[in-house]
């Protein structure tokens, strides 16, 4: 498993516990809100599995894709205060490292595909 594939999935896990959290506890403000936050969660920690098991490079992607709808919601998520506005800001930046390491993925990918006669 490449260094980035591992970067996502520490990522992924992070999130993924964050999100389970949050579905449970920390700061989901309604029904709606804590299952989105417990799909969110069953989503990344799935993939992560998938991801180190089977080096599945779809579970990579999907993990990307949760990680983006996370980062694109930080600015409208609910802040009741500046420590709820510290956690969201470095989990978005969490994320933003998750997608700076799947783009690494992509890349490797890539070049990985290239060089293979």
């Amino acid at each position: 498993m490449s260094i980035s594939m591992k970067y996502l999935f520490v990522v992924a896990v992070a999130a993924g516990i964050f999100e389970a959290l949050s579905a449970v506890w920390l700061n989901a403000p309604n029904v709606a809100g804590q299952i989105t936050a417990g799909a969110f969660a069953i989503g990344l920690l799935g993939c992560a599995w998938a991801m180190w098991t089977r080096q599945s490079f779809v579970a990579a992607s999907v993990i990307a894709l949760l990680l983006l709808i996370d980062v694109a919601g930080v600015p409208f998520y609910t802040k009741t205060s500046a420590a709820d506005t510290a956690v969201q800001l470095t989990f978005g930046l969490i994320g933003i490292i998750g997608l700076v390491a799947w783009v690494q993925v992509l890349r490797n990918r890539r070049r990985h595909r290239i060089a293979q006669p």
